[in-house]
Formats: C-alpha cells, structure tokens, sequence
C-alpha cells in the first residue's frame, strides 16, 4: 500500500523555486524604489533650475554676460544651481542655461537637471522700436 504526499526531493524543489521566485521579486522592488528617488531629485532639481530661470527672466536688471553659483532649499534639502549667460548669435538676445544639483554632490558630472532658456534685450532703453520683442509698441489690430 501506497501513502500519497510529497517526497523529500519535491519539497526541496519547490522551496528553491519559491526562494528564487522571493529573491527576483525582492531585487525588482528595489529597484524600483532606487529609480523612484532618483526621479524624484531629478524633479526637484528640474524645479531649482526652472525657478533661477524664471528669476533671471523676470528680473528688472537686463543680464550680463556671467557664470554664477547659488543655493537654494527646496523640499527639505539644500540644493546648488549653476547659471552661464552669454549673448547668443541673434542681436539682442541672451542665452541662458541652468543646471542644478543637490547640494551635497560635488562632482562636475552630478548635475541632475539642465534647463536653457533666452531674453531679449530691453528695447525700450535702446531707443528702438522692435514689434518682435517690444510687444508695448505693436498697434491693435
């Protein structure tokens, strides 16, 4: 007579496969969570620099040719933008670029967003009239 059930070899396969099965699904989890943190400072960083972008835009000072550094507190941490603006080949406009980091990455190749913008000069005060980039002087339709 025969008892049904599992052999000792059958148990210890099956185990193996669940073991592998957990170890796969472990690894995908964490990796998962990496890539999650990771898109999230690229974010953040995106922001700093999309932010100094705006303030360099808005300011009332027209810019100069510079490479600037900066810190910033964003979300609890302290993050570094990196600015560079230089007159682009079209007469009038500046050329921005800003990149951001966080704070505590000190390698040059750390920068976790790059953001390129441009600005017109201020047209008024070169006693021009430009209907391209001074829209006060356009006439209503």
């Amino acid at each position: 007579m025969r008892t049904r059930g599992f052999t000792l070899v059958e148990v210890l396969v099956a185990l193996a496969i669940v073991a592998l099965g957990s170890a796969a699904v472990m690894t995908a989890l964490s990796t998962g969570s990496q890539s999650t943190s990771r898109l999230r400072e690229r974010s953040y960083a995106e922001w700093v620099a999309l932010n100094r972008l705006t303030e360099i835009r808005v300011s009332r000072e027209w810019p100069l040719a510079s490479n600037e550094i900066g810190e910033e507190t964003m979300a609890g941490q302290r993050w570094q933008w990196r600015q560079t603006i230089e007159r682009s080949d079209v007469s009038g406009v500046w050329r921005i670029r800003v990149q951001a980091r966080l704070a505590s990455r000190t390698s040059d190749n750390d920068w976790l967003a790059s953001v390129h913008g441009a600005r017109g000069d201020d047209l008024a005060s070169l006693d021009r009239d430009d209907a391209i980039w001074d829209t006060a002087s356009r006439s209503a339709p």
